[in-house]
């Protein structure tokens, strides 16, 4: 029976390649034989979009799933890439947010949706949007572990550990067990002093699961409606994913 490795990718700063990240970060784990599911939790779609998909196409989506965890198995779709399927969102999201706002299971429901589909893939990562809602909360209370993408910027590096407080303390109140598997560097400009500063910070702070670079690949790869990984997977930056991803597995999976 597959045990699914549940990772949440988040931060609460938005413009930090979190949703590349995940896209990239799924893929990669799909070449590597792992079936996966990627779950779209952001209203504006882009992990959706990423895939090639326009979310009004859906008949279900991640709404529905709030909406009765049940209906999980009928939200999942194929994407472009084999062993990858995704449950897309909705510009609809935050709005449904308030037909359940009251329930007393309201942070709980995606939890209990993941206990469904957990013996059918490897990994599930999830994608959420640039704040700690309802949904981001549902997430991370769903996850066995977060992964952050940090931008080399002091703002950033500010927005971060604002995070990282936010997320002990939600791991109080909903899930004790999750894990802070590290921090992904992004948008890294080596030529910037701000940069190189920054980074040297990460990586005497944090966990630095990797360094990806600021370049054209992975944004020219989403017009494409597809990965990095995929539609551009000699480049630098595909294979920084690729090595990410791995030494992700080698994090959580007992040899």
């Amino acid at each position: 029976m597959i045990l699914s490795k549940i990772i949440c990718v988040a931060n609460q700063k938005g413009g930090v390649g979190k949703t590349t990240l995940a896209s990239n970060l799924g893929a990669s784990l799909a070449l590597e034989g792992k079936p996966t599911l990627l779950i779209d939790l952001d209203s504006l779609c882009s992990l959706t979009k990423a895939q090639g998909y326009n979310p009004d196409d859906f008949d279900s989506s991640i709404v529905t799933v709030f909406e009765n965890v049940k209906n999980v198995p009928q939200c999942i779709y194929e994407t472009g890439v084999d062993n990858l399927s995704i449950i897309p969102s909705s510009p609809m999201l935050d709005v449904a947010e308030t037909s359940y706002i009251n329930k007393k299971d309201k942070f709980d429901r995606l939890k209990k949706a993941l206990e469904i589909v957990k013996p059918i893939f490897e990994y599930i990562i999830i994608d959420t949007s640039p704040t700690l809602n309802l949904y981001t909360i549902n997430a991370l209370a769903a996850s066995n572990c977060i992964v952050i993408p940090a931008e080399t910027k002091y703002q950033s590096m500010f927005s971060l550990e604002v995070f990282i407080s936010s997320i002990e303390a939600m791991k109080e109140m909903k899930n004790p067990d999750l894990k802070l598997l590290g921090v992904v560097a992004t948008m890294y400009n080596c030529q910037a002093n701000e940069d190189k500063e920054v980074l040297t910070e990460l990586q005497e702070n944090q966990s630095v699961l990797g360094i990806i670079k600021r370049t054209t690949a992975a944004s020219s790869a989403v017009k494409k409606g597809l990965p990095c990984v995929v539609a551009n997977k000699r480049t630098v930056v595909a294979q920084e994913y690729r090595e990410i991803t791995k030494k992700i597995m080698n994090l959580l999976e007992v040899k």
